[in-house]
């Protein structure tokens, strides 16, 4: 009788330890739909694919108040942003190339343009050339000082108007893509695997008189 009795607990035992399993496995799973709902809501709007190298695909009017946290974002996540359509004097900034001239740039590249590792220079950077002398201090430095340090480690020359006040009124035709870094170096990526592929955002703002 004892023994029946032992048996029966155990078998009510396993059962809740196997309904308290399928609760967990169902909360998990709810979790992790709920989850990945919140990315593609965040995300909705660049429902992007994969291309060739330096083309975009997928496109909308935006004005500055898109372009902005977009901008921030490039410091911080692997993207490239191009402006196209601007003036010869609308150029974001200049820097000095391999003949020791001024070049004027276009675009924003933190892997290929300026190279910076630290996160406080890359702010610096981006927040200089949004607002030019109108910039707010960062880590106690004012827009003079910055500059003059871009101009002497990286041959970066920053304008005294920011990048905001030149598309400030004005409208962009945003384009989208992703593509693989390893392609823009000339590499061939058709045998080597996804996960060891580095991919990259490039944004083109193009004006819309």
């Amino acid at each position: 009788m004892e023994n029946a009795a032992e048996a029966l607990q155990m078998a009510a035992a396993v059962l809740i330890f196997v309904l308290a399993l399928t609760i967990a496995i169902n909360s998990f799973g709810q979790a992790r739909q709920t989850a990945q709902l919140i990315l593609d809501n965040n995300d909705r709007e660049y429902d992007y694919t994969y291309v060739d190298y330096d083309i975009a695909t997928t496109k909308r009017i935006v004005s500055v108040e898109s372009m902005i946290p977009t901008i921030y974002k490039a410091y911080r996540e692997n993207y490239k942003i191009i402006f196209d359509g601007l003036t010869d004097d609308e150029y974001l900034y200049e820097q000095r190339n391999e003949e020791g001239t001024k070049e004027k740039m276009y675009n924003i590249d933190m892997e290929y343009g300026v190279r910076l590792a630290d996160d406080r220079r890359k702010l610096q950077f981006i927040m200089a050339l949004l607002y030019g002398k109108d910039m707010e201090d960062i880590g106690g430095n004012t827009f003079d000082e910055i500059s003059e340090y871009f101009e002497e480690s990286a041959g970066v020359y920053l304008k005294d108007d920011g990048l905001y006040d030149t598309i400030k009124g004005k409208t962009f035709e945003e384009s989208i893509g992703v593509y693989y870094q390893e392609e823009a170096k000339g590499g061939d990526v058709s045998n080597v695997p996804e996960a060891n592929l580095t991919q990259k955002r490039v944004i083109t703002y193009t004006f819309q008189p």
